[in-house]
């Protein structure tokens, strides 16, 4: 039998994971989803549009989606953080390859059901709000697909670096985390305004993030995107980045000592 990686052993690891772990995540994923339908469905009892409640209805891509998406992602790696559960984790009959492959499989799998259901409800929420909206009025209006792609790129940056905390951090590998996030976040952010601006020559109104288009002010507003070879470069860059978050955390796995 391959000492590596066996499909027989890679499934009981996963028959043993949601047994112990089943009840977990039905209730943390109904939470998750039922606080995702309280704060989307309230523009269905509209009978006319409202800038509260669409607000509140995207509130739910980041207090649900990424906020609760990040706190499921971040236990990934709990029963490694104490001798209690850590060592038998380790002493697991099963190779660290097996341990890592079962853990990444049931969190891609939760962080995908989030991010598409919510998208599916976000499309399908407003499409019936605004069928019983009176004509001639404003309407909801969904997320446009540029700002959709980058929110969904950032949302599994931010589960990937979870991912990797959840195994990194032993002790509040969520606060750990998401310190370590906001810091870098708030320096490219911070350089890319400047350089943007720099480049631009100060307008005097500017809203852009790092790895998206500007958006400018000089009297009138201005957009300037990346060339369509560039901005591809930029995604596939980023898709990179998430796939390293997952292999060094697959090497701090290996190399785990309680």
């Amino acid at each position: 039998m391959n000492q590596y990686f066996s499909f027989r052993r890679f499934g009981l690891l996963l028959k043993l994971d949601f047994a112990e772990n089943g009840k977990s995540y039905l209730l943390i994923t109904g939470l998750i989803i039922g606080l995702m339908l309280l704060l989307m469905t309230p523009v269905l009892y509209s009978n006319g549009y409202s800038n509260t409640r669409e607000l509140l209805h995207a509130l739910a891509l980041f207090v649900c989606v990424w906020l609760g998406g990040s706190l499921f992602t971040s236990i990934t790696f709990a029963q490694y953080s104490g001798p209690a559960k850590g060592i038998p984790a380790l002493m697991l009959p099963a190779s660290q390859m097996e341990k890592f492959g079962a853990a990444w499989l049931v969190n891609l799998f939760f962080s995908l059901l989030f991010i598409v259901l919510f998208w599916q409800l976000h499309h399908g929420i407003f499409d019936l709000a605004n069928s019983r909206l009176p004509a001639g009025g404003p309407n909801y209006r969904p997320i446009p697909p540029n700002p959709s792609q980058f929110l969904t790129y950032a949302y599994f940056l931010i589960q990937g670096s979870m991912f990797l905390g959840s195994i990194y951090f032993p002790k509040n590998a969520f606060l750990k985390t998401a310190v370590v996030l906001l810091i870098v976040t708030v320096i490219a952010s911070l350089f890319h305004y400047t350089l943007a601006n720099q480049f631009i020559g100060n307008p005097s109104q500017l809203v852009t993030v790092p790895f998206t288009s500007w958006r400018f002010s000089l009297g009138r507003w201005y957009e300037v995107n990346y060339p369509e070879p560039v901005d591809t470069l930029i995604w596939i860059f980023l898709l990179l980045l998430i796939v390293a978050f997952w292999g060094i955390a697959y090497v701090r796995l290996r190399e785990k000592e309680i």
